[in-house]
């Protein structure tokens, strides 16, 4: 009978060099995030005058026309700008978790890892509160491999989970906001040409940003959903084998693969603005908490594998 090896997750977690990596990426995070919330405001200003334009035929050809400027900007240089500052805050996580899980770093997918220097100056930075990166991970005590798993689980459920939520609110309101165009510029009497160039051109942005976005939060929680999936019908034919300790190395190799998935959906989105995470923050833990309880039933982590 094989010793399972004892996880130390938990107690590593909140190592200097660890938190280090965790205050660089929500730093990093809030930056893409600032970049959004700017592009989000700009559109939403020429939206909101697109829509008093309505009503006053004065304006209405500069409005649409500066709506229309900024669509172009948006899509030529706002977007890139962005996803470039979010890809950034993605690999810096992805120093956390796999400095952590002791895995190896993958620099065909992330590239070179960032340097200490850079790092450090970026956790300098942080000022959010100490409760968002200690005990970043809430795992039940399960032996190795399985705890790196357990870790990943967590990040594939719990991610997929507000993003999907967090897209169909966008989507929600990007239609709501095309429906009230059509209705008020019915019941002023326009004729679809003039609802076209007064509502729908200054509001471009706000519809690209909005279906964007939308799209990519669906595309980075469907990749998770799948990848979870996978992920607990691989943990429970190993417990249902008996939880051999000649599968570990493969379930390390797998695991790796999981890293990878999670960084590239990191790399295709920005996370969901903190406000909106928090909001949910309560439910979705005791959710996890719940399945996190089940995966320890499932494991048996009591018992010594073969």
């Amino acid at each position: 009978m094989a010793t399972p090896q004892p996880s130390d997750i938990l107690q590593r977690q909140n190592l200097a060099e660890l938190l280090m990596y965790l205050r660089a990426a929500a730093v990093a995070h809030h930056r893409a995030q600032w970049v959004n919330a700017a592009n989000l405001l700009i559109s939403t200003l020429f939206a909101a005058a697109g829509a008093a334009a309505v009503f006053a035929t004065q304006t209405a050809s500069v409005i649409t026309l500066l709506g229309a400027l900024w669509a172009v900007v948006y899509t030529g240089f706002a977007a890139a700008w962005g996803t470039r500052v979010f890809r950034k805050a993605a690999v810096l996580q992805d120093c956390f978790d796999t400095t952590l899980f002791r895995l190896p770093w993958n620099s065909m997918v992330a590239g070179p890892e960032p340097t200490v220097e850079e790092t450090h100056q970026l956790a300098r930075r942080y000022r959010g509160p100490d409760d968002e990166i200690l005990d970043y991970y809430e795992i039940p005590a399960l032996p190795r491999p399985v705890d790196v798993l357990a870790c990943q689980l967590q990040n594939l459920g719990w991610g997929s989970r507000i993003r999907r939520r967090f897209a169909d609110t966008l989507l929600t309101g990007v239609v709501l906001w095309a429906a009230a165009g059509v209705i008020i510029g019915v019941c002023a009497g326009l004729t679809v040409s003039q609802i076209l160039l007064r509502w729908f051109v200054p509001s471009l942005s706000l519809f690209l940003l909005g279906l964007n976005t939308y799209r990519a939060q669906l595309d980075v929680a469907r990749a998770r959903e799948r990848a979870q999936r996978l992920l607990l019908e691989r943990i429970r034919e190993y417990a249902q084998r008996g939880r051999l300790a000649s599968e570990h190395s493969g379930l390390l190799v797998l695991s790796r693969q999981v890293q990878d998935v999670l960084l590239s959906t990191r790399m295709a989105s920005a996370r969901v603005p903190n406000w909106y995470f928090r909001r949910f923050r309560g439910t979705d833990r005791s959710d996890f908490s719940a399945a996190m309880s089940e995966l320890r039933r499932m494991i048996g982590a009591g018992s010594s594998p073969s």
